[in-house]
């Protein structure tokens, strides 16, 4: 594959979360099979702008030397961690404004567009004004906008919800070809497609050299790890993490985001809790090996019920059962193939009696561990996912050259 591509996500290395490294992997994968990647992204910031004042998370020697040349930074005046959703607006806008400027003048130079959603105003801003078929525009979706703003408690854009769902509608009718990272999705698109355009299901993962293996702790412990934000139920998790420290089982919580403060000033008096500064990916996924389950907590609207949380992508990929009250297709997954525990909107006592169970079987919790590594080498594996991007990409340009002999 020798094409030439532009990769545009908001979020990338050295940034912590799924999305970050969804597109740091990808990005290196395209480099290893020979094509030409470039990435228009931001300055780093999430979780917070903070925590990249220094080098201390640029780890990756081989992406550093490709600053500025192959890794592209928007300079943008505002904060996208604004808490203040007017500000917020205006940073969305101005990031918006200068996409276009880049993409009016850099498209032509490309083969393939690749843009990954949210934020959403980063593929208004691909694909709204694309000219005919070249580049190849494909649209990455890692969550349903407007509907995964909509079931927030905090922000009501009902007003404006018909509009955003004609944006959204248009938005999917743009692109050349769609890329999903949650099976969920796929019938919820074609339902909004006024023709056929091929959509290709691409799951986070783990790569070959981060199949971490770790010394379980001596003492059964579970962790959380990751963002604290409005679609994880904070009071949930602050009850369910309460009760096993009642009844003394170890939970570490390596925690940032707008509601991790609300958690550590809840449990800062339990002696059982350990909450953990933020840690680079490696040693993250490390400390997660090191635990016997994990824990993730999201809000009951269906919207967040049916996506797969990079962190239980984590667990399992490190062999480390995911607990959760999630439903839909990771609760159906999860299930299927015996790598933990998920039912719709289970209780704090469903979950801590299933962890106490867990912790005094030892049987039953090492299948479960076994498990969860043998479905991650055959589904969670990003160098044979990327193949198969790789095979769906090129699919076009066969299809392309074959139309072109015939003319």
């Amino acid at each position: 594959m020798t094409k030439k591509l532009l990769m545009i996500s908001q979020n990338f290395y050295p940034e912590l979360g799924s999305a970050a490294n969804r597109m740091k992997m990808m990005f290196k994968a395209f480099k290893s099979i020979g094509a030409d990647p470039t990435i228009l992204t931001t300055e780093p910031t999430y979780p917070n702008r903070n925590l990249f004042e220094d080098d201390a998370y640029f780890t990756d020697e081989t992406l550093n030397k490709l600053e500025k040349k192959k890794i592209i930074r928007m300079k943008m005046h505002g904060n996208k961690q604004n808490s203040n959703l007017f500000m917020r607006l205006i940073y969305y806008i101005e990031q918006y404004i200068r996409l276009r400027v880049f993409i009016k003048m850099h498209d032509a130079d490309y083969d393939i567009v690749y843009v990954s959603s949210p934020n959403i105003f980063l593929a208004w801003a691909t694909l709204f004004f694309k000219k005919a078929k070249h580049p190849i525009y494909v649209l990455e979706i890692r969550d349903l906008w407007p509907d995964s703003v909509h079931g927030l408690k905090h922000v009501n854009i009902s007003l404006f919800m018909p509009v955003l769902k004609y944006l959204e509608k248009k938005m999917y009718n743009s692109a050349d070809k769609i890329v999903i990272n949650n099976e969920a999705f796929r019938s919820h698109i074609q339902k909004n497609l006024e023709s056929k355009i091929p959509i290709f299901y691409l799951p986070n993962g783990l790569s070959k050299s981060e199949l971490i293996t770790e010394q379980k702790y001596q003492s059964f412990s579970v962790i959380y790890t990751g963002n604290i934000g409005y679609a994880q139920d904070v009071d949930k998790l602050i009850a369910l993490c309460i009760a096993l420290n009642n009844k003394q089982i170890y939970v570490t919580a390596v925690v940032y985001g707008v509601q991790a403060d609300k958690f550590r000033k809840a449990v800062k008096n339990c002696s059982y809790i350990f909450v953990k500064k933020p840690m680079d990916r490696v040693s993250c996924l490390a400390e997660i090996a090191k635990h016997h389950l994990s824990i993730s907590i999201l809000e009951s609207s269906d919207v967040f019920m049916n996506v797969m949380p990079g962190k239980i992508v984590d667990s399992i990929g490190v062999g480390t059962p995911p607990i959760s009250n999630i439903s839909g297709p990771t609760e159906a997954l999860i299930q299927k193939y015996d790598i933990g525990f998920a039912r719709k909107q289970a209780s704090i006592d469903t979950m801590v009696n299933e962890i106490v169970s867990l912790k005094n079987d030892e049987k039953a919790l090492i299948r479960k561990q076994e498990n969860a590594k043998k479905y991650r080498d055959e589904h969670l594996i990003w160098e044979d996912n990327i193949e198969k991007l790789i095979t769906f990409l090129r699919k076009g340009e066969e299809d392309d050259k074959n139309i072109q002999n015939k003319m």
